[in-house]
């Protein structure tokens, strides 16, 4: 789908790395929600939450409102995408017989 780049990561690398990205992130925010100390009271409240709450509240009602009438998502070049669908049907089959001598 990408036409060729100056630098590529290895494929069990890139998807290392993107595991690992995605862990990092939900761990971080998981975290970062927690309170400061207990007892949680009104002075050392952790007021993350409550700004994580209005965004995600703000964000589902306007994707409701504007966003899901509106987004047209990325303009793919369907030139690019075009595949020969011999060489795909082959490709598939070929590796069907593969899978079957093994």
């Amino acid at each position: 789908m990408l036409g060729q780049r100056p630098f590529v990561l290895p494929e069990a690398f890139a998807w290392f790395a993107n595991l690992l990205g995605i862990a990092y992130v939900t761990v971080t925010t998981v975290l970062f929600l927690f309170p400061p100390e207990l007892p949680v009271t009104g002075s050392n409240m952790n007021y993350c939450i409550v700004a994580f709450a209005i965004v995600l509240i703000i964000s589902t009602f306007q994707w409701f409102v504007d966003g899901r009438k509106n987004f047209k998502g990325p303009q793919v070049d369907a030139q690019v995408l075009q595949v020969d669908t011999s060489t795909v049907t082959n490709a598939i089959a070929a590796d069907d017989d593969e899978k079957i001598v093994q």
